[in-house]
C-alpha cells in the first residue's frame, strides 16, 4: 500500500533559488537598524517612553496605577500619554519609573 522508497528526482540546488529570490533584511522591510544609545539619559528616556506606552496598552496595569496612587483612570490615563508623548509634566504616578 505505502512503499517506503524515496523519489530520485533531483532537487533543485539552493544557491539557485537565493539568487532569484533574495531573503529581505530588516532594513527593507522598513525597520530601521537598532541604535545603541550613546548617552545613559537618552536610554532613560527611550525606556520612559516605552514603559509608558506598555502601560497605556494594558488596561488592567494602568488600572492597578490608578488605585495605588488614588487617581481616576483618566488622570492616570492622561499623565502616562504625556510621558509616552514626551511632554514635560509633573511627576503624579508614584513608583512606576525607577530612577
Amino acid at each position: 500500500m505505502f512503499s517506503a522508497g524515496f523519489s530520485t528526482a533531483k532537487t533543485p540546488e539552493m544557491s539557485r533559488n537565493t539568487a532569484k529570490y533574495p531573503r529581505p533584511t530588516l532594513v527593507e522591510e522598513g525597520h530601521p537598524p537598532a541604535k545603541n544609545p550613546a548617552q545613559p539619559e537618552e536610554y532613560e528616556r527611550i525606556q520612559r517612553k516605552q514603559r509608558a506606552e506598555a502601560i497605556l496598552a494594558q488596561y488592567d496595569i494602568l488600572m492597578k496605577y490608578a488605585v495605588e496612587n488614588n487617581l481616576s483612570i483618566p488622570q492616570t490615563r492622561q499623565y502616562f500619554r504625556k510621558v509616552a508623548l514626551e511632554i514635560p509634566t509633573e511627576p503624579v504616578i508614584k513608583n512606576w519609573f525607577p530612577s
